[in-house]
């Protein structure tokens, strides 16, 4: 499993409900520094709503634009930082 891969398993996700448990799922068996935790957060900067990654020091960042539909967060966009 590549991060292009886990790149290409959260793009199927755009126009979904932003779900914790569907962003870790789509990351499966990828790894980095032999870490497997993914941690799925609030932004703490402008520019993106969201961001998931493996917990290692060097770990690729996947970044999410989500609005706000009937109460539900829905994913707008996703890339890697």
């Amino acid at each position: 499993m590549t991060r292009e891969n886990v790149l290409e398993n959260l793009k199927e996700l755009v126009g979904t409900v932003f779900d914790e448990n569907e962003i870790i799922c789509a990351f499966e068996d990828f790894k980095e520094e032999g870490e497997t935790k993914v941690i799925v957060k609030d932004s703490e900067n402008s520019g993106y709503d969201k961001i998931a990654y493996i917990n290692s020091i060097n770990s690729t960042q996947f970044l999410f634009l989500t609005n706000v539909e009937d109460e539900e967060e829905i994913i707008d966009d996703v890339w890697i930082a």
